[in-house]
């Protein structure tokens, strides 16, 4: 019955976009919006250059502009509609190799597909959201989903970004992420709390000013509920507890290089009262040499008070992890990436980890990508690691 669900809501959402989108006008979402390619905004896709950054920072709208000139003109300043329901689409298909399953080959098609849409409300507000109506062969449903305030008070570079997003998008955004393999200690959940440094319901704040004439500042101050995105429990609430998390990150950049220090402090209860605190820190760097070959890189340390929830108490769980990462286009059409990823958890061993990655992506077109990638399992055998486990993918990435 669950799958017929899933069938069915596909279904009608492929009839609604068939029935009230104008597809000339509104997919890609912004490369229509604005008649620009691709490549304005993406080193390749779906990774985001310099440009695109400062393009999403200005809640998706290029600075300066009236974006009522992209609406329909009903005579009313108080209500701004586009044209057409701005919506775009994205699937990911693999064919996978592994050893870590029984199963040593899959065909991984679609492994997801998601729908996209954003728009202005008006000049300096937007919103942003996905649904992702198959990942993995289920309706996962809405992920990224939230309202951008740019430069809402009094003209200050200070931003508001309220609704729900990944807590680590102001290190390394994963949906922009070139490689299949993902960023590790990010997804690890080193404690039995509900907590990741993923998808959290928020509220973000930022402010953005020059220290000198080369060299700007960013800082960013959020509060999170720090139990993910699930469903809402019998009383209505998201949050599982009185408690709220924090975090952030100060960073340095210039026109090429950036550097920073992110911190994030949370407490979590559960239904038996008992409590874990926990925190991660850590520095992360993003480096442009040569005009287009990029570094960039993340380490955490993280403590959990008492990750087991128990009444006695628990000796605390130090963990460390920590990501490297190389982009190189060698060409128009072709991209080379490295990824590093290790996981370093006491106590839980089971959790360590340390992979290589190298992904090779090709452009036949701005928004269709071919891409080969090979991860190789660096950790040392062991009883709590007794195989290695490598993966090698073969994927198709499209935007529409």
């Amino acid at each position: 019955m669950k799958k017929i669900s899933g069938f069915f809501l596909v279904f009608l959402v492929f009839l609604f976009i068939n029935s009230v989108v104008d597809v000339v006008e509104a997919m890609p979402v912004f490369a229509r919006r604005y008649s620009l390619s691709c490549e304005v905004c993406h080193v390749g896709m779906p990774k985001i250059n310099s440009f695109g950054e400062e393009f999403a920072g200005n809640g998706y709208q290029l600075p300066d502009e009236d974006v009522r000139q992209h609406g329909i003109d009903l005579k009313d300043e108080k209500l701004l509609l586009l044209p057409a329901i701005p919506l775009a689409v994205r699937a990911d298909m693999f064919l996978r190799a592994r050893s870590d399953t029984d199963t040593h080959s899959d065909i991984q098609s679609p492994f997801l597909m998601k729908l996209l849409s954003s728009a202005p409300i008006t000049n300096n507000i937007s919103y942003y959201f996905y649904f992702l109506f198959t990942e993995r062969g289920s309706v996962t449903g809405i992920e990224d989903a939230f309202i951008f305030f740019n430069n809402f008070y009094k003209g200050q570079d200070l931003d508001l970004r309220f609704g729900q997003f990944q807590v680590s998008e102001i290190l390394f955004p994963r949906e922009q992420r070139l490689t299949f393999q993902d960023f590790t200690y990010y997804i690890t959940a080193v404690s039995d709390s509900g907590f990741k440094l993923t998808y959290d319901r928020a509220a973000e704040l930022s402010y953005n000013f020059e220290v000198t004439k080369d060299v700007g500042m960013s800082v960013v101050a959020a509060i999170a509920n720090g139990n993910g995105i699930g469903f809402a429990d019998s009383n209505r609430n998201f949050d599982s507890d009185d408690f709220k998390n924090f975090y952030g990150k100060v960073s340095l950049k210039t026109d090429r290089h950036k550097i920073g220090v992110y911190g994030y402090y949370g407490r979590e209860r559960n239904s038996q009262h008992v409590s874990n605190d926990f925190f991660r820190v850590g520095p992360d760097f993003n480096l442009l040499f040569l005009n287009d070959v990029n570094v960039w890189g993340n380490f955490l340390y993280g403590e959990d008070n008492n990750p087991a929830f128990s009444f006695a108490g628990q000796q605390k769980i130090k963990s460390r992890g920590g990501l490297v990462g190389l982009t190189y286009p060698f060409s128009e059409d072709w991209i080379l990436s490295l990824l590093y990823n290790i996981v370093e958890v006491d106590e839980r061993a089971k959790l360590n980890a340390e992979t290589f990655t190298t992904n090779i992506s090709y452009y036949h077109m701005r928004n269709f990508k071919i891409m080969v990638e090979l991860t190789g399992d660096m950790k040392e055998e062991s009883p709590s690691h007794p195989q290695k486990t490598h993966n090698g993918v073969i994927g198709l990435v499209l935007a529409f």
